[in-house]
């Protein structure tokens, strides 16, 4: 075994450790963690900084809108936007917990069309919260929820995960995204299961109301106006709309988005530019340890991309696979992708390992097309898993949860959900054995 082999090993053992037992924040451990590596493999300082300011220029755009997309969201919920969707939603669920579970599933999948991951966040979690919380249902339940829908629909033409596979590929688009669509739907009906499971779970905690108390809760939310101005309020409705709008079209780049609706939520909602400034200042003080957070996973990830080591342990695990499982080591790896992309993130995960992998099948004469399908549908669904992603620490800031913590209530139920869609891929002969 190699040194920056056996090095990268106990790094991530360590960063694993840490991340579960909650030892560190995550952006300490994404700063020291791959420095100390990257020293020990023999890489100097100067080639650090450089790794470094590679990573920080991949994050610095999604950091951008993450910033400005939260200030919007939570002045737009402020300035009682998500009062007026909450009581919409309210209208189609019942008192019973597994409705509001299966609300969630369905919005979140219906987010997640667009592909896009962050939308889904800010869209689906300042609504659903509110309800949540009426209903003392657990916030880890709806971010494993949230996580789940993205895994659902994700997968889109346009959107991120399938488009890294097809720059790898160089398979037609299209072809792969109609034979992700049959497991798609069967991913959405073991969504529902185990919204069906998490509502038994909950119930035994403690969450739902009875029937008498759900309804004066309902008409509580639905005749609350709250001391909002009507015209303030249809307006900030118009500018949420449209902002949604244009960002599921892709017309405007969406950090660039998020900053033009930010400034004309201020501009209407807080005209007096002392009161403007306050406000900035306030949502400056909840924002900043989440922009840290993607900028030291900017750190993390251009040290470990720069300095190979995240290619060596990608081709040790290929190699310690035996080689009589030849024709089947693409589905043996697709069977843990959920764990794999949350230790080395989605970037590692379709650049790296998922090459790999249609090398290894191809050399036991299996399609590249038949690998893809297998390594997409299972990675996907546990995006929202990994704290290499930054969308995950989104969630978490709006939820105030610990990556630990989620990871430890969602993984193994959605690594489940994994392997049972690459089952189903099998037995519907999308992916022949």
């Amino acid at each position: 075994m190699s040194l920056m082999l056996i090095t990268g090993i106990v790094m991530f053992i360590i960063l694993t450790w840490c991340l579960l037992k909650n030892k560190f924040p995550p952006s300490v451990l994404f700063i020291v963690l791959p420095t100390v590596a990257a020293l020990v493999c023999g890489f100097g300082f100067k080639e650090l900084g450089e790794y470094v300011a590679s990573g920080l220029k991949s994050v610095v755009g999604t950091a951008t809108l993450v910033a400005f997309s939260a200030m919007f969201f939570t002045l737009m919920k402020e300035a009682g936007v998500f009062d007026v969707i909450v009581r919409f939603i309210l209208r189609f669920v019942t008192q019973s917990t597994f409705s509001v579970l299966l609300a969630t599933l369905v919005i979140a999948s219906v987010c997640s069309l667009d592909g896009n991951a962050y939308a889904t966040l800010l869209v689906t979690v300042p609504a659903l919260l509110p309800i949540y919380e009426k209903m003392n249902i657990s916030r880890k339940t709806l971010l494993m929820l949230v996580t789940v829908g993205v895994g659902v629909t994700g997968i889109t033409p346009w959107g991120g995960s399938l488009n890294r596979a097809i720059a790898v590929t160089h398979l037609d688009i299209l072809e792969v995204y109609y034979k992700l669509i049959p497991l798609q739907v069967v991913l959405f009906v073991l969504g529902v299961v185990l919204c069906w499971y998490m509502a038994r779970v909950e119930n035994r905690s403690g969450s739902g109301i009875t029937k008498e108390a759900f309804l004066v809760m309902r008409q509580e939310m639905l005749t609350s106006e709250g001391d909002h101005n009507p015209w303030l309020l249809r307006a900030n409705f118009v500018l949420v709309i449209a902002t949604i709008v244009i960002l599921v079209s892709g017309l405007v780049a969406g950090n660039f988005l998020f900053m033009i609706a930010f400034s004309l939520a201020v501009m209407i909602n807080y005209p007096d530019a002392k009161k403007a400034q306050q406000k900035i200042k306030d949502y400056a003080l909840t924002i900043f340890p989440v922009i840290v957070i993607f900028l030291t996973i900017g750190v993390f990830v251009g040290i470990l991309q720069n300095t190979g080591i995240i290619k060596v342990l990608v081709n040790e695990l290929a190699t310690v696979l035996p080689s009589s499982l030849g024709p089947y080591l693409y589905i043996i790896l697709a069977a843990f992708s959920v764990p794999i992309v949350i230790l080395i993130g989605s970037d590692a995960f379709y650049f790296a390992l998922l090459p790999l992998a249609v090398g290894l099948g191809q050399s036991f004469d299996v399609s590249p097309l038949h690998v893809t399908i297998a390594m997409l549908i299972t990675e996907q669904i546990g995006l929202l898993l990994s704290p290499v992603i930054p969308a995950t620490h989104l969630g978490l800031g709006l939820l105030n949860l610990q990556v630990g913590e989620h990871i430890r209530h969602s993984m193994v139920k959605i690594w489940i959900m994994s392997v049972c869609a690459l089952f189903a891929a099998v037995v519907l002969g999308i992916i022949p054995v």
